[in-house]
């Protein structure tokens, strides 16, 4: 049986996002992961409401301002959020 390890992907930062749990410890996440014949299917991340800001925040921190631009545009849309002006100045 050959044994896999975890690697950095090989591609640019583009194209993989980046996410680590700052403080395990605190529960920050609630990962679900489901294995099939040694594969992973299924993942189900839950993060508490009050990081999801700084969760996104470290998603888009690894892509480039027109890439997470496009992102959270799309996220918005999709959501029926208006990311236009909010009155504040």
């Amino acid at each position: 049986m050959v044994e896999e390890s975890f690697t950095d992907p090989e591609e640019t930062h583009e194209e993989w996002i980046d996410v680590r749990m700052t403080d395990p410890d605190e529960g920050e996440w609630d990962i679900d992961v489901v294995v099939v014949e040694g594969q992973v299917e299924y993942v189900d991340l839950r993060i508490k409401p009050e990081l999801l800001a700084a969760f996104v925040d470290c998603l888009v921190e690894d892509v480039g301002d027109d890439r997470a631009e496009a992102v959270l545009s799309t996220v918005a849309e999709r959501n029926g959020i208006d990311l236009g002006d909010s009155g504040e100045e």
